[in-house]
């Protein structure tokens, strides 16, 4: 089982790129990792950690979903053209940070769910007829793959705003 606290956060800012993609292709959502990064080096920015996938939509696992693939900076700043800028809002949200890279976030996420439920959590969500709408939820990568190559050891932050 999975370790959970709930963290009260400020608002974190970001540059990146919204996109819609699917489990089944991943490695085209994982494509603007790098040009990210590059972008935002040409632009004089500073990363401040690794990529974090910010999920916007989402009806099951195996259908497209709306995300925002993003790298967290000091300050809001603009990296050139298809690139967005914005923040993850501030508030109170559930966090997890387990090992095992994304091959363990199916069960990580299921675990989440289940805790919020059982400790009497309101996850910030909108049901709607085309899926969930996340307010904030996110997956950050904290190890670098180049530095670590076995996925088994990479450390994930997993977050959920609350209501």
């Amino acid at each position: 089982m999975t370790d959970f606290t709930v963290e009260e956060r400020a608002a974190r800012p970001w540059v990146g790129v919204s996109t819609t993609g699917e489990l089944a292709h991943w490695g085209r959502v994982n494509a603007h990792v790098p040009t990210i990064y590059a972008a935002l080096a040409e632009a004089g920015g500073i990363p401040l950690g690794g990529p974090i996938y910010q999920y916007r939509r989402l009806r099951t696992a195996t259908e497209p979903m709306d995300l925002t693939v993003s790298v967290p900076v000091s300050a809001c700043m603009e990296i050139g053209d298809g690139f967005e800028t914005g923040e993850i809002p501030a508030g109170r949200y559930l966090v997890a940070r387990p090992e095992g890279g994304p091959d363990i976030l199916d069960r990580v996420h299921a675990e989440m769910w289940t805790w919020a439920g059982e400790h009497g959590l309101d996850l910030a969500i909108d049901e709607r007829a085309d899926g969930i709408h996340w307010h904030a939820r996110t997956e950050q990568f904290l190890t670098d793959p180049e530095s670590e190559p076995d996925r088994s050891k990479w450390a994930i932050e997993v977050t959920y705003l609350l209501r």
